[in-house]
């Protein structure tokens, strides 16, 4: 009587576990519940904001090494300038 018992509860089971394993197919979401979904944004707005700040460093550092070669360019004109005019004593 007990083996009955417990292969009557094993089929139950297992006739459950048939209907719960049949999946449907992906389902599209409407726009209202995609504006609700959140995961995930706030590493992707801190991500855009780290991403903003490097690139402002980049454009100043960018901007500096342009500022460098021109002083540099415009020391060496002047010192040629200087080194073409003769020094009397």
């Amino acid at each position: 009587m007990g083996g009955k018992v417990v292969g009557l509860v094993a089929a139950a089971a297992l006739l459950a576990s048939v209907g719960i394993a049949n999946a449907k197919g992906p389902v599209k979401l409407t726009d209202g519940q995609l504006d609700k979904i959140t995961a995930g944004a706030t590493q992707t707005s801190v991500n855009a904001a780290a991403t903003q700040e490097l690139n402002t460093l980049v454009a100043i550092s960018n901007q500096t090494v342009t500022n460098l070669t021109a002083l540099s360019n415009f020391q060496l004109s002047f010192f040629n300038a200087l080194s073409a005019v003769p020094i009397l004593p």
